[in-house]
């Protein structure tokens, strides 16, 4: 089993750095990527909202049954770290490095649009 790590590809890479695309074509390729990851966000906005919601659920039915215990508290505070934890973690896997390499790539093919199309 992999994780999948949405990056850019070596050929849009290649294609970025060598400045092989006009103003233009870059603009639309930095709008479709730009939709892409704005896409990603809201779904990870949601899948964090979800997560967080059952984190709290489970642990209020937890102290429901079991009481206020210094354990139960701690398991609480522990598993809310553990789904913060993996929601970095998904968040630097689906959007992050994606949009660190293609901001990378634009600024050594196209330093003179420096700031301009990042992601």
């Amino acid at each position: 089993m992999r994780i999948h790590i949405n990056r850019l590809g070596a050929a849009d890479r290649a294609r970025l750095v060598e400045h092989r695309l006009t103003v233009e074509e870059l603009t639309e390729l930095h709008g479709m990527l730009l939709r892409g990851q704005q896409a990603r966000q809201r779904a990870l906005r949601r899948v964090a909202a979800f997560s967080l919601i059952l984190d709290i659920v489970l642990l209020l039915m937890t102290v429901f049954v079991a009481g206020p215990t210094p354990a139960v508290l701690f398991a609480g505070v522990v598993v809310t770290a553990i789904v913060l934890l993996c929601l970095a973690c998904t968040w630097a896997a689906a959007i992050g490095v994606f949009a660190h390499q293609y901001n990378q790539a634009v600024e050594e093919g196209y330093p003179e649009l420096l700031g301009r199309l990042r992601l």
